[in-house]
């Protein structure tokens, strides 16, 4: 992995916290279930999901702002179809 390369970072970001977020939701489901108080659980589930829209926002971002470098790069190699 290349920790210079922040769109890695946010890849790695949107994993750890997806996998958290699933786990939270199944143990928030299974509380709601038994009857089991599920407030806290509920809440962080909640507080994951918004890091998770935001990591997705940001990783956009990155993508959107390296778009244009890259086709500025694309057109500056020499074409080799010819």
């Amino acid at each position: 992995m290349r920790w210079d390369d922040s769109l890695e970072i946010v890849d790695v970001g949107i994993g750890i916290v997806g996998f958290f977020a699933f786990a939270f939701l199944i143990v928030t489901v299974v509380t709601e279930l038994t009857g089991a108080d599920a407030l806290g659980w509920a809440l962080t589930l909640l507080a994951l999901i918004l890091i998770l829209v935001l990591l997705w926002q940001a990783r956009r971002r990155i993508v959107a702002s390296r778009r244009p470098a890259e086709e500025t790069r694309a057109e500056r190699l020499p074409n080799k179809s010819a």
